[in-house]
Formats: C-alpha cells, structure tokens, sequence
C-alpha cells in the first residue's frame, strides 16, 4: 500500500548521496567552463557556396516529394501499415544521401536502432494519449534520443522501454502547465508538490487529466525499476525535480543581469536532465559515468538556451545568452559553448568504451550543428564577419533556413487531417536530416 503524507515544502529531501554528488559535478564543470578559451573553434568540414546549393536543391525537392507522398496517405489499416513502412524506408535512405552528401557523420547501426525505438515510442504514445500535440510529441522525442545515445555510451543495446518513455513523457505535461501565465506560482506549486510526492512514493489522488497521466508515468517507472533495488533511479529524478522548481522560481519576474547565479541553475537543470536519463536507462551508474551524463546535459542545455534565446527573451526567462542578446555580439560566448562540449567530450568521455569514438563523433557533430543553426536563425546577434566564417561551416546557406523551415511547416507539418500517423513521419523527416531544416 503507498504510503500517505502531509503537506511540507515543495523541495525534496531524499536525494541521499546523489545531492552531494550533483554539487561536485555542477562546481566541476564551471570550473571548466570558465576556464574554457573563447578562441573560433574547430569545426571541421567547410562547404563551399555551390555545394551548399546542390544540398538545398535536394532538400527542397526532398520536401515536395514527402508533401505529395502523404497527400496519398491510404484509408485501411492494412494499408497504411505498408504505406508507412515503405515511407520510412524512402525517408531513412534520403537521410542517409544526405548525410553523405553533407560529410556528416551518423552510424547507420545507431540510426536504424534509433529508429525502431522512435517507431516503438510513436506508437506508445499513440494508444497513452490520442490527443498529445506534434510539439509535445516532438518535444519528448528528443530527449528519448538523448537516452538512446547514452545506451549507445554505456554498452547497451539501443532500444525502446517503458521508463524511457515514461521519463521523456513526464516533462511535457508539466511545462505545458508550467509554462501556462494564467497560472500563479502558487496554483503551479500544488502541482509541483505532488509530482514530488509521486517521485518520493507517496500516494497522491489526481483531480484531473493532467494529474492523471503524470500519475500513469510514474507508475511505469516504478513496474521497471524497483525503489528499494534501484534508490538512484528515483534520486535522480528528484534532483531534477528540485532544479526545475528552482528554475521555476527564479524566472517568476524580470531577472537583471547578477541577480541569480544563472550559469549555476543552467547546468543543474541541464545536468541533473541527463543524469536521471541515464540512470533510467541502466539503472545504476559509475561514478565516472555519472559524471559524464551531468557534463552532457550541461552543454545541451547550453545548446537549448542559445536556439531559444529570443524566446527566452520574450518570455523574461534569464539565460547567459538571452541577456546579452541584442545588447553585445555573442560570437565569443558561441565560440567558448563550442569549445566547451569539444573539451567535456575530450576530457569526459571513457576511451575505454567501445563506443566512445562513435559517440564522441555523434555528439560533436549534432551540437555543432544545433549551435551553427541557432546561429544563423539569429543573424542580428553577431558580427558580419563571424556569420561568414560560420556559414562556411554550415551544409546550406544561412538564407535558405527560414525557407526550408516555411517550408516543411507549411507543406508536412501542416497536413494534420491524417493525425499522428503523419506527424510520426514528420518526426523521422525531422531526425533523420539532423535538424538542420527542423527549427524549434
């Protein structure tokens, strides 16, 4: 029988040995962080103007070829399930084309691996919630993507289960509901009370759907990892816990620059993120394993904050890179969060592990690519001569990103009269070309 409790504050308290641990990973890697140099960075690859055409050429056509193939999405089941398997396949192969085409790098074990497990989590959400968004779902995908990466680094086989659904699940209903400004901090406090009663194992009645689902979630975790076998499961999810409540309170009004310490909450947050990912995807964890999934989801959320800092902006969300923004040039804060995800990987990453080179590619070769987008999505936030040098580096023009993004909203993200099965394959369409034409 779950247990009952009263009401206390909203921060948890059962961390045990994990509360420690977080704060010497959090000192560690700002630590690293300031001492990482600001000087351009080594990107690699350079395109030149008329390679970057000839891939937008076929990115366009790509688009207009995905657009008529679901304007004959069929009506029978039977149907449709042969009509998505040879579309995946058609979507998989241009992916692959095209990442040959670019010089990027992405091992096709990993990718078809990926993609089952993708498939697996569509059709998981399907039948938990019919009505679940293109965004929520997109927004979930991406951090199931991160789990399937960090079993691809801890030596296990790349694949779909319940708690990595449930995990990724979770945080989508509670930023729909915390990020709601009808909502007082107060109203979103009795929310965040019984999350944090649920994480804890206490019981807690839900009174209404969202509660409801959040419940659900949880409880799949708690069928995989059992709480007196696994504690470092259900700690992990609490640090998380605690630093999204921290995040929430600390963002209640206009933040001025020096306020709060705003680099300490984003690698909390971003660390503590990935930290319960990997926990959830083996259970337990090294030391040193701990650590490098704290470092990783420092520098993505690092790589969040400057794609969406002029959201952040206009929400009043303080972030090292939303408030400088428009005031002073970023290039050399772009230049040092490079520089910092090339040395945590450098330095973080196990050499011992059987797929730390994969990995380390992998994971350089997305961030970069998130940041190189970020930076031509915002042209107005550095100098003329850095977005040169930067473009150079990018496989298309930075003109051609709000075209290729009108682009895919307009002609496959906007066909909803098929429902999810369309937006499950605009989310391939969306991983598969590596979000270089996917926007946020």
């Amino acid at each position: 029988m779950a247990k009952q409790r009263k009401n206390s504050l909203p921060y948890s308290d059962k961390l045990g040995k994990l509360e420690g641990d977080v704060e010497r990973f959090k000192r560690e890697y700002l630590q690293m962080w300031w001492q990482t140099p600001t000087a351009f960075p080594e990107l690699g690859n350079t395109y030149p103007e008329t390679e970057q055409k000839t891939i937008e050429t076929e990115l366009f056509r790509f688009l207009d070829r995905t657009a008529l193939k679901l304007d004959d999405y069929p009506d029978t089941k039977t149907e449709q399930k042969a009509w998505m398997e040879k579309f995946i396949a058609e979507v998989r192969d241009f992916g692959r084309k095209f990442l040959e085409m670019s010089d990027l790098y992405l091992d096709s074990v990993f990718q078809d691996d990926a993609v089952r497990s993708t498939r697996m989590f569509v059709d998981k959400a399907k039948t938990f919630d019919p009505t679940l968004q293109i965004e929520d779902l997109y927004q979930a995908l991406r951090n199931a993507w991160i789990m399937n990466s960090l079993q691809m680094y801890l030596n296990l086989d790349v694949k779909y289960h319940d708690s990595l659904f449930a995990y990724s699940m979770i945080y989508p209903y509670m930023d729909n509901y915390l990020d709601d400004v009808s909502l007082s901090l107060e109203e979103k406090l009795v929310l965040i009370k019984k999350l944090r009663d649920g994480l804890e194992g206490w019981a807690f009645a839900p009174e209404n759907r969202n509660e409801e689902k959040i419940l659900q979630l949880i409880k799949m975790i708690e069928s995989e990892y059992d709480r007196k076998k696994f504690p470092g499961v259900y700690q992990s999810l609490l640090a998380i816990f605690n630093a999204q409540l921290r995040s929430l309170t600390q963002q209640k009004g206009h933040t001025l620059p020096f306020e709060g310490d705003i680099l300490d909450l984003s690698f909390e947050k971003g660390g503590t993120s990935v930290l319960a990912d990997g926990y959830l995807v083996s259970g337990t964890l090294e030391e040193h394993q701990a650590n490098f999934c704290f470092g990783f989801g420092a520098f993505l959320q690092l790589a969040d904050d400057i794609q969406d800092l002029i959201v952040d902006q206009q929400n009043d969300h303080a972030t090292i890179f939303s408030l400088p923004a428009g005031r002073y040039s970023l290039d050399n804060l772009a230049n040092k969060l490079m520089n910092f995800i090339a040395e945590t990987v450098d330095v973080k990453l196990d050499e011992q592990n059987s797929n730390a080179m994969s990995l380390k590619e992998l994971i350089l070769r997305n961030c970069t690519l998130l940041i190189l987008e970020a930076i031509g999505k915002n042209k107005g936030c550095y100098s003329r001569e850095y977005l040169n040098n930067m473009e150079r580096h990018f496989p298309i023009r930075f003109s051609s990103l709000k075209k290729l993004q009108k682009k895919l909203r307009k002609k496959i993200l906007g066909k909803r009269r098929h429902v999810i099965d369309l937006e499950l394959a605009a989310a391939f369409l969306l991983t598969t070309t590596s979000r270089i034409i996917s926007g946020k």
